[in-house]
């Protein structure tokens, strides 16, 4: 029960009506809870799995019993824990779980009775839709837009056909009317296909990864197992990144940006690196998005910003420094960010503010008067890994940045894509026009470098100049 338990209702029970036999059907058989029953009058205790017949037996033996007392059987069961009590006995299951797509927008409108109603007219037209041959007998109704199909699994059953079977099913489904009084709603549903161990809860983890991938089918199995070892692996990496920052090893690195004109190196990119027990020096590509889940994001920013700032006085080039949307709207980032800018004011002018594009830009308009306010300092704005993804045209007009870096993306592929090489084309074509210095990635060899210089690009960064190392 959602608001109190059994035993509970039970004491509610009695202080209305004394005289009402109950029979309890439980899962546990605790002596307390029998003696707790034995004081309420209950007439009966059955424990599950539940034996149909024997509940009959038992309803009938009460009925002997009693004289006159109106009575009626009412199944409360809550249709999961029935599933439970079907897939409970069986060593392995086939689960099908089933959402209706647009369930949470027509319960916002629709009233109690009328969605209860519409997920039962679902229920039989899923019933119905279910090919025979595939042997399901039941649908269970979960009443949040859910339903499950549920069966004993047989290891010799031709698997292809059963995944073929469930997406024509699916198709054949999404494509029916279905009529709730003098309204017709078309329904489409997304399906969580589990068999084997843990089908359940396979299932229902391959329906969150439908909610958040926006995909309308999954094949299931093992996800419960990948997601151990991916929480396993992160655990590792939040113990790795423990001892490196404990350690001093969380560092900077330094990747040259050199003057396409001149070929002289003009800037460096800041990028951090971590350095393992094992002196394995780390990209963050292995670490900083697990890092960005605990602590030490935080932490790891601060390092590279302290070191970033230090390095203004091991060269005389420009520092670039990658800030994120996470970063800015942080306070103690940003907080520490201006500070640093108010320690080493003399050669503020030399930093750089990559910033980097991502989804978690919650506010325009505190990047904005966060640009602003580092522009104060003499600080010049790159706008990172433009041409793909998020950024786009107007995010130049948000940031009036200083440079561009044409994401590397699309450099890499410049020699054999022309698609590639007119999209550089257009972006070179409109910084020229607006007084924006354009810089190349991955510029991995001199023939990518010879394009980018004949298309215009005013600065290259990659392999073909050099790694990122220590300064």
């Amino acid at each position: 029960m959602p608001k109190l338990n059994g035993m509970t209702m039970i004491k509610k029970i009695r202080q209305i009506n004394k005289n009402i036999p109950i029979i309890i059907i439980s899962a546990y058989n605790e002596i307390d809870t029998l003696h707790e029953s034995i004081n309420y009058g209950v007439k009966g205790f059955l424990i599950k799995p539940i034996n149909i017949q024997h509940l009959y037996q038992k309803i009938d033996e009460v009925k002997k019993t009693i004289k006159e007392i109106p009575y009626q059987f009412i199944n409360i069961l809550h249709p999961e824990e029935a599933l439970y009590n079907f897939l409970t006995p069986l060593k392995e299951s086939i689960v099908i779980l089933i959402k209706i797509e647009e369930f949470k927008y027509l319960n916002n409108f629709l009233t109690n009775k009328i969605s209860r109603k519409l997920q039962k007219t679902f229920a039989k037209e899923l019933m119905q839709h279910m090919p025979k041959r595939c042997q399901f007998t039941q649908v269970y109704l979960l009443n949040n837009g859910e339903f499950i199909f549920a069966k004993n699994y047989c290891s010799t059953l031709p698997n292809q056909n059963l995944y073929q079977e469930v997406q024509d099913f699916q198709n054949n489904v999404n494509n029916a009317n279905i009529k709730i009084g003098l309204v017709d709603y078309t329904l489409s549903i997304i399906t969580s296909l589990a068999y084997g161990k843990n089908a359940l809860e396979n299932a229902k983890r391959g329906m969150l990864k439908l909610l958040e991938t926006k995909e309308d089918f999954i094949i299931a199995n093992e996800l419960i197992i990948q997601e151990k070892n991916d929480a396993l692996h992160k655990l590792q990496t939040f113990q790795m990144l423990k001892k490196a920052i404990d350690s001093y090893n969380i560092v900077s690195y330094f990747q040259p940006i050199v003057n396409n004109k001149t070929k002289e190196i003009e800037k460096y990119e800041s990028l951090v690196r971590l350095i393992d027990e094992k002196k394995n020096i780390i990209s963050p590509y292995f670490f900083l998005d697990t890092a960005k889940e605990g602590k030490y994001y935080q932490k790891i920013t601060s390092i590279v910003l302290q070191n970033s700032f230090q390095a203004l006085y091991d060269t005389d080039m420009n520092i670039s420094i990658n800030l994120s949307a996470l970063d800015i709207e942080k306070k103690e980032t940003k907080e520490e960010f201006l500070t640093l800018l108010e320690k080493h004011k003399q050669y503020a002018s030399r930093i750089v503010v990559e910033l980097l594009e991502d989804e978690s830009i919650h506010n325009v308009s505190t990047i904005k008067e966060f640009m602003n306010t580092i522009r104060g300092f003499g600080v010049k704005i790159a706008i990172d890994d433009f041409g793909t993804g998020l950024s786009n045209f107007s995010r130049v007009l948000d940031y009036q940045p200083h440079f561009i870096k044409i994401d590397g993306t699309l450099i890499k592929n410049i020699e054999h894509d022309s698609f590639s090489k007119h999209m550089v084309e257009t972006i070179v074509s409109f910084s020229k026009k607006e007084n924006i210095k354009t810089i190349a990635e991955y510029v991995e060899n001199e023939s990518i470098f010879n394009i980018l210089c004949d298309l215009g690009v005013d600065y290259s960064q990659g392999y073909y100049f050099g790694k990122a190392t220590r300064l």
